[in-house]
Formats: structure tokens, sequence, C-alpha cells
């Protein structure tokens, strides 16, 4: 008997398309969930993956865990249907299958981005709502110049480019209008160059002294401030790179209220709208802010 496809099945096909990646883990916490709130079995989980995947929709694969020990972490992807199927969802699908040949770091960089994705799209804050989150290749912005080739084919440079592994947007209504903060998110590699820290900074700051976000239908056209999120391995890391941070020039994004905010994976799992940020362009390197804080 074919397997039902409804509601739960098209939203893991469209979450596999933005993420490319997923494991068992975001099946139980943000696919899989009865409407009490309460998870799926493993089992039942199990069951209904194995049958999309026979039908074609998904397909898995183990991959290696990070560390030498424990078992192999199974991820999951779209196979042919389910692209088929995003298709008549969205009306498009953005996808090579090239994607899903990745290296074992390569994805397990992309299941913790996915983790961050979760939380702060299913968690609550008290004064602001999610918005929307936007996948690494959607987030993806060339703020260069347009020209025309001598085919007359639009082109821009290739240095004028901000490649943020996600962003979000977060909404509140003042005064009847509505503000919105809109987030880039970094997560950051343990042995990330301090050039490539610079770089990345200088790209970002750019981008925010050109006001393109102000004229990008992708994220809204309400975005009032621009932040960026470093997202860091432990406690150490996220301290050496806030320093490497401010050795560069950022003031194109301080001046319209954003910051570079810098935490750990793990306080964000655990408290995504807590003061769990650093800020590198605080009077105080220890305080602790919340994503939209003003930084003192």
């Amino acid at each position: 008997m074919p397997k039902r496809i409804g509601e739960i099945e098209e939203k893991l096909f469209v979450t596999l398309h933005d993420l490319v990646f997923v494991d068992v883990e975001y099946l139980e916490k943000y696919i899989f969930v009865h409407s009490d709130g309460k998870p799926y079995t493993k089992g039942g989980i199990s069951r209904q993956m194995r049958a999309l995947e026979e039908e074609g929709y998904i397909k898995s694969f183990p991959v290696a865990k990070a560390n030498v020990t424990g078992r192999d972490r199974l991820v999951y992807t779209l196979d042919t249907k389910g692209v088929q199927e995003v298709k008549e969802i969205l009306g498009d699908a953005d996808w090579d299958s090239r994607w899903t040949q990745r290296t074992p770091t390569y994805v397990f960089h992309s299941l913790r981005m996915s983790h961050i994705q979760g939380v702060f799209a299913h968690q609550k804050d008290e004064l602001f709502i999610f918005k929307e989150f936007f996948s690494e290749r959607r987030a993806f912005r060339n703020y260069g110049e347009v020209t025309k080739d001598k085919q007359g084919k639009d082109r821009q440079p290739y240095d004028t480019v901000i490649r943020p592994d996600g962003a979000f947007v977060l909404e509140r209504m003042v005064n009847g209008q509505k503000a919105q903060f809109l987030y880039f998110v970094e997560l950051e590699r343990s042995r990330q160059r301090i050039e490539v820290t610079l770089n990345k900074i200088r790209r970002y700051n750019e981008y925010v002294r050109k006001r393109a976000f102000e004229n990008d239908v992708i994220f809204g056209d309400a975005i009032k401030i621009v932040r960026v999120l470093f997202v860091s391995n432990n406690d150490t890391e996220r301290n050496q790179l806030m320093e490497n941070a401010k050795k560069a020039d950022s003031r194109e994004i301080e001046k319209i209220g954003g910051a570079l905010l810098f935490s750990t994976y793990d306080d964000v799992i655990a408290d995504p709208y807590g003061a769990i940020w650093k800020a590198a362009n605080s009077t105080d390197p220890n305080k602790l802010y919340s994503l939209y804080q003003r930084i003192e």
C-alpha cells in the first residue's frame, strides 16, 4: 500500500529541501510531534522514515561521529520523489543531488545548523516573534553593483558576497509598525584563521554600509537592524573569536544598532533567546546580552 503523504510528510520534505540534512534527534523535536507536544516513539519514526525511503521520497546514510566513541549517526536527505513533492508544495525546488555528496565534517556542520534553526523557530520569545529562517543558499547575497557584460547579461563582482551558514528574521510591532531584526548566523569551525574572520566581518560591514538589506525582498521590507551571530564550539574558542573580531571594522553595523555577537552552540541550543551573547563592541567584554538588547 502506497505511503500516505500528509501534513507531517510535507513539512519533512520542505525541511529537508531547506536544510539538506536532518538527523533523528531533529525529527523527534520538530517533525514527528503529536498535537499534545509529545514526540513519536523512535520505533514509530523509524517505520515512517523507512516507508518514505522505500518509495523514493527520502534516502538515508550513516555518518561517522565527529569523535571516536559512539555509534554512527543516521542522516536523512531528499530523494527524487521528495524533490518532486517539494516542487508541488512550494511551486519550485532549488535542489542539486550533488549537495548530498559531502564529507562527514560538512554534514555534521549542517546538522548543527539545522538544530540552531529548529530551536529559534520553535521556542517562544516574550517580545519578538520568529518570522522566517533562510538556509545557506537563500541567505547568500551579492551586494555588488550590477553591470552588463558584452552579451547584455547582468554581472556582479565575485568578491562582494556574504555567505552565512543561515539567517533568520525576528519581528515586533512598535506603535503599530513592524520592526524587524535580521540575523546572520556563522557557525564557526574550531580552527578558523583570523584573516577569514576579518574578511567575513568586512563584507557584512559593506553589506550594511550599502544598505543592501533595505532593498532585499527575500528578507522583507521592514528590516531595521542587522546583527551577526558567531556560534563557537566552546567558551575558549568563542572568546578568541571575539578578540579577533575586534580587529575588524564593524562601524556601519553599529550605526544602525547592529552588533557582532558571540556564543557557544550548547548555550544557543539551551537558551536561544536568553542573555547568552557577548558583544565585540561592548564596553564590558564579559557582559551577556540577549539577541536584541542594546549594546552598551
